[in-house]
């Protein structure tokens, strides 16, 4: 080994234990609450390493659309309820609170 790779492998040591302690701390934390071991946990990293190696190629994630597909759905159904709540006579109010708690979600 020469001294130009071993700054590399001490970085990608590092990098690697971070991820698996933070999976570790995740899975502890799911588990202390729900009593339950959340399996998926693994898919949802393997997801996330996948969209930036697509990233970093410089293609475009197939998630996307699946991420502005969810996001039209929830624009809709939230525009639903605040055309709803007009109409039921709550009030502009009413409406303004759903569209504020929506906000505050994402």
């Amino acid at each position: 080994m020469n001294g130009n790779i071993a700054p590399l492998l001490i970085q990608d040591g590092l990098t690697v234990g971070a991820i698996y302690a933070l999976l570790a701390v995740a899975l502890v934390l799911v588990f202390t609450v729900t009593r339950i071991i959340f399996i998926p946990q693994g898919e949802f990293v393997s997801f996330g390493a996948l969209t930036l190696a697509a990233l970093q190629t410089g293609q475009v994630p197939k998630t996307i659309w699946l991420l502005i597909a969810l996001a039209c759905l929830v624009a809709v159904r939230d525009s639903i309820r605040c055309i709803r709540c007009i109409r039921s006579g709550e009030g502009l109010r009413a409406a303004r609170g759903i569209l504020v708690n929506a906000l505050a979600r994402g």
